[in-house]
């Protein structure tokens, strides 16, 4: 038989065209030239529509992949997603012989719709994160909204004088990398930044409390009591207070102080960052804070409380009421992650 994907000389096309002119059947001259039937057939019908044997002219240059070499290539890839683009053409090399560059990998990806992407960043998720992850959206899927609008949700944050830690971008064109409107302005010793404890629920945001130093089970249940408290009565007697798994939040001196104050807790699956609302609305104070402009510490708090305030009621409803696709996220994909 002829290798798989290459292409049939001349002489030997002419050979089969000879051999069914002579009367031979396609099986008989596949047998005879060690060919396949598909293969005989396709040279005949070719000849016998454009009186040659010859291919037609091709627009631009021949794959240097063959079809089989995609498919090892998309193997690869979606067996390690890390692996680069030089190492799946090195191991692609290795195993049929042929030379190929990195950015030749890349383009067969993009054809087949992969991308090298920058991967989210989401936490480590453990086999009973997930186990505790489903069990919990399994009790709460029926849960209807009058439900979710009375949780007050709690979280602490750190928000930076100068903006994200994250990564960011800019549009630039080529000789443009050290105007001003195109570099991150960086300071000494990262010039500072602010812990902050704050809660949320769908009637809007509640108390918001600056953390000083480093936050003990002490200083929290200090919170609990100056900021928690007001936010959840103003929720009712149904009102369910949310706080993650912090060690803080779990040790016997808060557990002791919400047990003696009645206040009805959620039980909350450790991991789980996208069940919280409020980490959107973190996300969207530091994205208004990005357009103040702000030289220190004490300017800073000054906004931070001051853009707190001033979030949209209609803001903190809409991510409540989300909840119930959050829930559902989670159990599609059987407590892994979400995109929430």
């Amino acid at each position: 038989m002829a290798p798989h994907g290459k292409e049939l000389s001349e002489d030997l096309k002419k050979r089969i065209v000879a051999l069914h002119k002579d009367g031979l059947g396609y099986k008989k001259i596949a047998k005879t030239l060690k060919l396949s039937c598909s293969t005989v057939a396709k040279t005949i019908q070719r000849f016998n529509w454009t009186g040659s044997t010859q291919n037609r002219p091709r627009h631009g240059r021949p794959k240097k992949l063959s079809a089989r070499a995609q498919r090892h290539i998309q193997r690869l890839s979606l067996g390690n997603r890390r692996m680069s683009a030089a190492s799946i053409a090195a191991e692609v090399e290795g195993v049929g012989g042929q030379p190929v560059s990195a950015q030749t990998i890349r383009r067969t990806l993009h054809q087949i719709g992969l991308h090298g992407c920058r991967p989210r960043r989401k936490p480590l998720l453990k086999m009973m994160h997930k186990k505790a992850r489903k069990q919990f959206a399994e009790d709460k899927q029926t849960k209807d909204m009058d439900y979710w609008n009375h949780v007050l949700w709690s979280d602490e944050t750190k928000i930076n004088l100068f903006g994200s830690d994250g990564v960011k971008r800019v549009w630039r064109q080529p000789g443009e990398e050290y105007k001003d409107k195109c570099v991150l302005p960086t300071v000494k010793h990262g010039g500072g930044s602010v812990m902050v404890w704050g809660c949320m629920s769908a009637a809007g945001t509640g108390e918001l409390q600056f953390i000083e130093g480093t936050m003990n089970a002490n200083m929290y249940c200090d919170i609990l009591k100056q900021s928690m408290i007001p936010s959840l009565r103003r929720l009712g007697r149904r009102a369910v207070f949310q706080h993650d798994n912090d060690p803080k939040h779990t040790s016997k001196t808060t557990t002791a102080l919400l047990k003696k104050l009645r206040v009805k807790v959620m039980d909350w699956p450790s991991m789980s960052p996208d069940l919280n609302p409020i980490e959107h609305l973190w996300g969207i104070l530091k994205r208004k804070l990005e357009e103040c402009k702000v030289s220190n510490i004490h300017q800073l708090r000054d906004v931070v409380m001051e853009e707190w305030k001033r979030t949209p009621v209609a803001t903190s409803e809409a991510l409540v009421n989300s909840m119930p696709k959050r829930v559902k996220a989670v159990l599609e994909n059987d407590g892994g992650h979400t995109k929430y």
